[in-house]
């Protein structure tokens, strides 16, 4: 069996009230995910961004209550590890700091503060921000995997801003640990597994090989990460995808890795800035040692659809659980694929 790229192409035809009521028509494509077979939505629709919102008056509005991230509150507002866990308490790297999460959400998790700044615009996220952050949460999990051999599946996850989903302006990552995994990476490891008993292959060494041969959606290879816009989006606008090429898991991510990962997640975020958007969903999904899978991850923007604030999910994507983008990915490439292959980000 080889990867499939598989999509069914349909019509929507209607009376249009701005063509004097004649037959008019909408293309729709529902598409399924070449690994999970899960399906998505994609049309063609016009979309306009709306304004961002002044900044300045968001992040007033945010202090107005004391922000438990902030420098000043830090070490007396959150949280410690016992000892047994994280002996210092907090994990520390650079001005990023980790330390449990309140939100109960597996049997580990972590908050990882990533600066000492109240708000960091979208496009000031330097290399070293995001180098501390990560850096972190990997030290976090890479030492949970020694002291707890029953947790066997670790995600890293980032909502930034609040169309994202986040409650709090101080950027921050979220860090899961636990013996259960959520439902994607389920889904993915379970057919990563069957798609090698039927084949004798790794699904992602093929998927990686299929993308090229393609050359549709492929972004580039940077080092030791696969970058593509996703074949089946799981957001309002097209998502990028990336693969660790050689690690199944984050326990297994060193240095040159981390690096490679986030200078591929500069590009992503400064494309999604560029579009005039200011808000993301970032995940990376993980196991322990599995030879069948591999460390993989999505960034997705996140809109408001109008200026009224209404959220870019609907009864389709929360009760459904079917994504539903308004825009190809292979028509968001070009722009995607400028910022990968310049050597100025």
């Amino acid at each position: 069996m080889t990867i499939q790229f598989q999509k069914i192409k349909e019509k929507m035809k209607f009376m249009n009230p701005f063509k004097d009521f004649t037959l008019d028509e909408m293309p729709i494509e529902i598409r399924y995910d070449p690994l999970t077979r899960q399906t998505t939505r994609i049309f063609n629709l016009p979309y306009r961004p709306i304004e961002k919102p002044d900044f300045d008056e968001l992040v007033a509005k945010a202090r107005e209550t004391q922000c438990p991230f902030c420098p000043e509150s830090l070490e007396k507002s959150t949280t410690l590890y016992p000892k047994e866990i994280i002996p210092e308490g907090r994990v520390r790297v650079g001005d990023a700091c980790l330390f449990p999460n309140l939100l109960p959400l597996d049997r580990y998790t972590g908050v990882c503060v990533m600066t000492r700044e109240h708000f960091v615009p979208i496009e000031k996220f330097t290399p070293g921000i995001l180098r501390d952050s990560f850096t972190a949460a990997i030290h976090f999990i890479q030492q949970l995997s020694e002291r707890d051999t029953n947790v066997r599946f670790f995600n890293i996850n980032w909502n930034y801003m609040p169309p994202a989903g986040s409650s709090i302006v101080h950027p921050h990552l979220q860090v899961n640990c636990g013996e259960i995994p959520t439902r994607l990476p389920f889904l993915q490891m379970e057919a990563s597994h069957r798609y090698y008993m039927e084949n004798g292959r790794t699904f992602w060494d093929d998927f990686m090989a299929a993308e090229k041969g393609l050359d549709e959606r492929y972004l580039k290879d940077i080092g030791s990460t696969f970058w593509t816009m996703s074949f089946a989006p799981h957001g309002a606008l097209p998502d990028i995808s990336f693969i660790c090429k050689s690690h199944s898991s984050l326990i297994q991510v060193e240095e040159d890795d981390l690096e490679h990962l986030l200078q591929g997640l500069s590009r992503a975020i400064t494309y999604i800035d560029r579009e005039g958007l200011y808000s993301f969903n970032l995940s990376i999904f993980s196991g322990r040692e599995n030879e069948h899978f591999r460390v993989n991850g999505r960034i997705t923007p996140r809109i408001l659809l109008r200026e009224i604030g209404n959220s870019d999910q609907t009864y389709y994507q929360v009760l459904h659980r079917e994504p539903c983008s308004m825009k190809s990915p292979e028509s968001a490439r070009k722009r995607v694929l400028e910022l990968f292959n310049s050597s100025k980000i």
